[in-house]
């Protein structure tokens, strides 16, 4: 029969060894990450030229008292509504056809300069009204227009 295990010799790592083991891993696993690393460094380099790493950096040391301050400005009576009214305008954001509307902004917008380029004093009458039904642009703005009032009657 075998005699029993008295003795175990466990196997021990000097320090020296584990410090070469891990800079050996840390060496691969920045070798594998250089892009990633790299991009961080530039987004590092970004934040501190901007000013916000320090500004992130003051948070993070006075998180607390930060968000006291923030929970005590938060919880006066002018703000009571927009908490109220917050999770309604959450459930609208997500209702809302963004594609449509940006398309609908960007005319907006076109429509906007091309009233601030037109004089001020500026006339139109009857006839130049006419006569505008006839310009394609015009004529599918009003096209647009009048679908859209049919629209939000029903």
């Amino acid at each position: 029969m075998a005699k029993p295990i008295t003795g175990i010799k466990r196997q021990t790592v000097s320090y020296e060894e584990q410090v070469e083991k891990d800079i050996h891993e840390v060496r691969e696993a920045v070798a594998d990450n250089k892009e990633a690393i790299l991009k961080g460094i530039q987004l590092l380099k970004a934040l501190n030229e901007g000013g916000t790493l320090d500004s992130a950096y003051a948070f993070t040391n006075a998180k607390h008292e930060a968000l006291k301050n923030v929970v005590n400005e938060i919880s006066k009576d002018q703000y009571t509504p927009l908490l109220e009214n917050l999770p309604e305008v959450v459930f609208l954001l997500g209702d809302l056809n963004v594609k449509g509307l940006r398309e609908v902004t960007n005319r907006l917008n076109n429509g906007i300069e091309e009233m601030e380029r037109t004089p001020d004093d500026k006339k139109t009458n009857v006839l130049d009204l006419a006569k505008a039904l006839k310009d394609p642009e015009i004529n599918r703005s009003l096209t647009l227009l009048l679908q859209f009032l049919r629209g939000m009657g029903k």
